[in-house]
């Protein structure tokens, strides 16, 4: 299905009650499972073209796929995890799967290497099941991530329904996608909002009592917990607090932490210092020179549960976050202004904004000090990771100076 498809909301009929509309939305959105199932072709064309020539690669499927948030205009997420004998990665893996795709081109069009990023990608567009996938050699987090993205969705048959919905919404206003919010960041949103009001758990409880899985000097471990969820509100009502929620949060003074399952100050993470004691593993990290500080300098700071150095809204640009405070506004005034039955016709109805404008109501983005601050800090760390090389240069210059005279 293509993308102005899913997204033309006129062929829904908004027909019954709430919870028949969403049913309705469900099912025009998501996969079916024969499409999910219909997906394992390309994951095993990727394994069959690749262990031709690197034998004993695993192939993983994660992101929306796994999570169960794949609606029909989803791109796959693929991790191939390679041999000890091929370990670690380099970023010219993507340039040799993408010669190697060029073998089998009624599979694999529309190839792309990408290296210069974090995590370097092969895109491509498998021809059989006519999706688009990105490919990557160095992503094992992302396994994780969307495991524990699953056990929250899962907890409750309410939240699964909920996240598809707000991730459509967000498809419809233009607020993620290429260049936008990541989806990712997005439903990060939403289980914090679900933490706030005692729904789901924070990640630190469920790593109690669990061994530690080391990933990229991150613990990714988490206990699958039983959790007792309340069934007082309704979807309907978790949905309007969910845009409420977000209306009034105070994105310039607060960091989204899933981690502790509360919104800590940004003031707290400018100096290492004053970081909660509970984000071992950021001390540690950042002692040793394993990561750099958490981004402060954006409209949005939402941290990764496990990858506590990550923020995970960078993309959000002061524009995009001002339309994305305009989305949640007149979401608000949606449930504000209407029935129960006439706010979904409402809330996905798709309008052409201009660009929006500086906000009236509190929104603006105030980051001077605090991004000052942290830049501060940044190039100090910056700076100390140039004096040491420096001293190591030195070192082995002065070393090899005194083998010469002996």
């Amino acid at each position: 299905m293509e993308a102005q498809d899913i997204l033309d909301t006129s062929k829904l009929t908004f027909e019954g009650d709430f919870e028949q509309q969403v049913e309705e939305i469900l099912l025009h959105v998501r996969l079916t499972k024969e499409e999910v199932l219909r997906l394992q072709t390309l994951f095993d064309d990727v394994y069959n073209a690749l262990n031709k020539v690197w034998d004993g690669i695993k192939v993983h499927a994660f992101g929306s796929i796994v999570t169960g948030l794949g609606i029909k205009v989803s791109d796959l997420d693929c991790y191939v995890e390679l041999p000890s004998w091929l370990s670690p990665p380099e970023k010219s893996f993507v340039f040799k799967a993408k010669n190697i795709f060029k073998q089998e081109p009624w599979k694999f069009q529309q190839l792309l290497a990408i290296s210069y990023a974090k995590v370097p990608i092969l895109k491509f567009y498998h021809t059989p099941t006519q999706c688009n996938c990105d490919l990557s050699f160095s992503n094992p987090t992302g396994i994780q991530n969307s495991k524990l993205i699953s056990y929250f969705l899962n907890l409750d048959v309410r939240v699964l329904k909920l996240a598809v919905l707000i991730k459509y919404w967000s498809k419809i206003h233009d607020l993620t996608g290429t260049n936008l919010m990541p989806s990712y960041c997005l439903t990060l949103m939403l289980i914090f909002y679900l933490q706030q009001i005692g729904l789901v758990p924070p990640v630190i409880t469920l790593q109690q009592n669990s061994a530690e899985l080391l990933i990229n000097n991150w613990n990714l471990a988490f206990n699958e917990l039983e959790h007792q969820i309340s069934t007082d509100q309704t979807l309907f009502q978790l949905l309007e607090g969910f845009f409420k929620f977000y209306h009034t949060f105070k994105f310039d003074k607060y960091v989204i932490s899933l981690y502790l399952g509360c919104a800590i100050e940004r003031e707290l993470f400018v100096d290492v210092k004053t970081v909660p004691l509970e984000f071992s593993f950021y001390h540690r990290n950042i002692s040793q020179n394993l990561c750099q500080q958490l981004r402060l300098d954006t409209a949005m700071c939402v941290q990764d549960p496990f990858e506590q150095s990550r923020n995970c809204a960078v993309r959000v640009h002061p524009k995009l976050f001002q339309h994305v405070m305009n989305k949640f506004r007149n979401a608000v005034s949606d449930f504000d202004n209407n029935h129960e039955k006439a706010v979904l016709k409402k809330l996905l109805f798709r309008t052409i904004d201009n660009p929006p404008p500086v906000s009236r109501d509190g929104h603006r983005v105030r980051l001077k000090g605090v991004q000052k601050r942290f830049n501060n800090n940044k190039n100090k760390f910056q700076l100390n990771q140039r004096n040491k090389q420096n001293v190591q240069h030195l070192k082995s210059q002065l070393q090899k100076k005194q083998q010469t005279q002996t």
